[in-house]
């Protein structure tokens, strides 16, 4: 099975996730910058690159920034343009996903980011103690909600693989209402 590097990138640096095949979490993080550090994408970048000597990813996946449905900001989308080439020059297939397709590969009708989140910890038992809380309307979205993200892509990325493979539709964890992240750390 390949290994993958997926990265979120967010205002102040990137989340990451590595997988070897979709049941195992190889490493996960938070890569951020501070004001005082050189500038962002330039610091992002020298991140990315080092995690790509590092781990030896076969894969690298992103989101599809230039899909309609794409929210991402200018800087974002920059960043998301200078990984793609920087894993090109590196041989590395860089593999663009959309938050639809994303979506679908979790569950066919509607899921938020927190319940698939939510599915990962179940998934990814290790990564149960970093899922921030449920988000109300006026908070910024927690920095930790990218290592989920690109854990997301990652999982969506070979369940997208293993329907090309099989003729049945295979989805990587189905949304269940009402499943909040106490109960998904007791059932571990």
């Amino acid at each position: 099975m390949k290994r993958l590097l997926a990265i979120d990138p967010i205002s102040r640096g990137f989340g990451f996730a590595i997988l070897d095949g979709p049941g195992e979490l190889i490493d996960w993080g938070l890569k951020g910058t501070s004001r005082w550090l050189e500038p962002r994408e330039r610091w992002c970048l020298r991140q990315i690159a080092a995690l790509i000597e590092t781990y030896g990813p076969d894969c690298l996946v992103i989101e599809d920034d230039e899909d309609p449905g794409s929210r991402r900001g200018e800087r974002s989308r920059r960043l998301i343009k200078r990984a793609s080439e920087l894993a090109a020059e590196q041989g590395i297939p860089v593999r663009r996903l959309s938050s639809r397709r994303l979506r679908r590969a979790f569950a066919p009708g509607q899921c938020t980011k927190y319940r698939i989140a939510l599915m990962i910890a179940g998934r990814f038992p290790e990564l149960a103690w970093r899922l921030p809380p449920i988000r109300k309307p006026w908070m910024s979205e927690d920095a930790r909600m990218a290592i989920f993200d690109a854990a997301a892509l990652a999982l969506a990325f070979y369940a997208r693989r293993s329907r090309r493979k099989t003729s049945s539709v295979v989805s990587v964890l189905r949304c269940t209402a009402g499943e909040s992240a106490p109960s998904i750390i007791r059932r571990r």
